[in-house]
Order: C-alpha cells, then structure tokens, then sequence
C-alpha cells in the first residue's frame, strides 16, 4: 500500500486535491482495504477509470502481480462509493 500511495502522490503531485492533501502532514488520512480476489480488484480499477478517477494500480515485481490501487487525494464524497462493500484491511 505504501508503494502504491507514494507513487499517486508523485504521478498527482501537481493536482489541486493533492497539494492540499500535502499541506498539513500531520492531517493526512488514508484507509487501507482489502480486495478479497484479483479479479475484484482489477474491477475496481475499471469502474475508477470509467468515471475519470486518477489511481495508480501497483504491480508487485518481478511476480507481475497486482497488489494495491491508490487514488490520488479527493473529497471522501467523490470516491466513497467505488469502495462499498471493501472492507478494512487487516
């Protein structure tokens, strides 16, 4: 999760939402949740680029597997319905 996250903070840096997000370290908040299957999230990444939603899915090397998406920082009310039914990870 942490490989994908700074990698959208990087690829984002110059977006509005991130640089906020930025401004106030000690104010950042991130969830981590689990995809239950590969497949699951691999859907999540098309429903995400279906509605314009910037992410970075992170692909574990040299094994080629996905492991994570993070998008870049937005307004919990434009992104919280693409992860109902995401638990938290534990």
């Amino acid at each position: 999760a942490c490989h994908a996250c700074t990698a959208a903070l990087q690829l984002f840096g110059d977006d509005v939402n991130t640089i906020a997000y930025t401004e106030n370290l000690d104010s950042m908040h991130k969830v981590v949740l689990a995809a239950p299957t590969e497949p699951k999230l691999l859907a999540l990444c098309q429903a995400l680029r279906d509605a314009n939603i910037d992410y970075k899915l992170w692909i574990e090397q040299p094994e080629n597997i996905p492991t994570c998406v993070a998008t870049k920082p937005y307004p919990k009310a434009d992104v919280q319905t693409f992860f109902k039914g995401f638990k938290l990870f534990k």
